[in-house]
């Protein structure tokens, strides 16, 4: 990307900042939100972490060797970023607040089926909190952004085939405490 050579290089940047500042925004944003609102449950704690991680990737840029992908790098950032806010946060606050399940746009407005889904968020979130730290992420980055054993290995700083044993062994401990916490259990998870 132009503008990290740019700034990693110390050139003058002929083209518009702003206008590579907003490209590096909007194809990686989500992303790093995603991330965030897998972890956090919460819209507005998502969007206010993602713009912190884009504020710090652009001040930090010059620690960006190229060794890694962007995308891997920003998740790295973000990680840290949320590892940092959980410490400051009180413990019972609730980060998990009461908002719209459907996040694509599909307004359904069958009160059972709001309700069911709203309580399926909340179970997950619940348990994805209980999860240790290392198990939660590598199943988010895993099941949700599809990022490789490789990429995930970057970011927490691991063999690939640890995060490879990771995976296996959050995927049995989400199983068990959704089996256990759940009230409506399908054994073919």
């Amino acid at each position: 990307m132009a503008l990290f050579d740019s700034f990693r290089n110390g050139k003058k940047v002929k083209h518009s900042i702003m206008d590579d500042l907003t490209d590096f925004y909007h194809n990686h944003r989500a992303i790093v939100y995603t991330y965030f609102l897998k972890v956090t449950g919460s819209q507005d704690v998502s969007e206010e972490l993602t713009q912190e991680t884009f504020f710090q990737a652009v001040t930090s840029i010059h620690r960006f060797k190229g060794n890694s992908s962007l995308k891997t790098w920003l998740l790295q950032i973000a990680r840290n970023i949320y590892r940092n806010k959980v410490r400051s946060w009180v413990k019972d606050r609730n980060l998990f607040d009461d908002e719209d399940v459907n996040e694509q746009g599909d307004h359904s407005f069958d009160p059972q089926t709001v309700s069911l889904q709203k309580q399926t968020k909340k179970d997950v979130q619940d348990i994805l909190t209980k999860l240790p730290e290392d198990y939660r992420d590598v199943l988010i980055f895993k099941e949700v952004h599809g990022l490789s054993h490789v990429e995930i290995a970057e970011i927490l700083n691991k063999t690939p085939q640890t995060t490879k044993v990771l995976l296996y062994r959050a995927k049995q401990k989400f199983r068990d405490l959704y089996k256990n916490e759940v009230v409506f259990y399908d054994e073919s998870m």
